[in-house]
């Protein structure tokens, strides 16, 4: 279809129909000083009845970080039988291009593909990883919830979280454990600490007070 100039605030950004975990804030910002530099950027794709995005979440956000809410961008605008096919283009697009999906996103896209109605073979072919491979991933990062684990909570697979694990989970980085206990270690061992950060002082306590407190440690 043709390529149209609009208004960046007519777009959709629904999150349901974003393979990825989160829009990343540096990307944009990348992208944002591109804009500035001259660069011309591919035309977002969105859906021409919704107006969703279903490709360029990034272009949209960098568009109005640079040129403010009147911001206007480029849309391919494509027609979609239902939201199931929607969701498989913006997963085939973003797989393909851009900044790469990593392991959670894939995972947050087979879980939502499945919840779509798409079926794994369908999803995993569009997200080049093989049936096997999508299932692994399914198998390793989604707790008994149904809820989507990153790395570093993982082992918690299969079982309920506590709401204290939900809101972790949405708050690790998703480095497995060991890297950041060791930057811990690291840290204070090397007499690194910044004792006139108040906040990092705090989160000393914090942590000292909390391993004090568990009676399950097996150290």
């Amino acid at each position: 279809m043709a390529v149209k100039t609009v208004n960046a605030s007519i777009l959709v950004e629904d999150m349901d129909l974003y393979p990825r975990a989160n829009v990343d804030a540096y990307h944009v910002r990348e992208l944002a000083e591109a804009l500035e530099a001259g660069a011309t950027l591919p035309a977002i794709i969105a859906d021409a009845e919704s107006k969703c995005i279903i490709d360029g979440f990034h272009r949209r956000r960098a568009a109005q970080k640079t040129d403010g809410l009147g911001a206007r961008v480029k849309v391919e605008f494509r027609s979609y039988t239902n939201r199931a096919e929607m969701f498989e283009d913006a997963m085939r697009l973003n797989s393909s291009h851009g900044k790469g999906l990593t392991r959670f996103d894939k995972v947050r896209a087979l879980h939502l593909a499945s919840e779509l109605g798409i079926k794994p073979d369908t999803a995993a072919k569009v997200l080049n990883v093989t049936v096997q491979r999508a299932e692994g991933l399914l198998i390793d990062r989604v707790a008994g919830d149904g809820q989507i684990l990153k790395r570093t909570i993982r082992h918690l697979a299969d079982s309920p979280l506590t709401e204290d694990q939900k809101e972790a989970n949405t708050k690790l980085g998703g480095m497995n454990q060991g890297f950041y206990i060791d930057q811990v270690y690291t840290i204070v061992s090397s007499g690194s600490v910044d004792w006139e950060n108040e906040k990092v002082v705090s989160a000393l306590k914090r942590l000292k007070d909390v391993l004090n407190a568990c009676s399950d440690l097996n150290l």
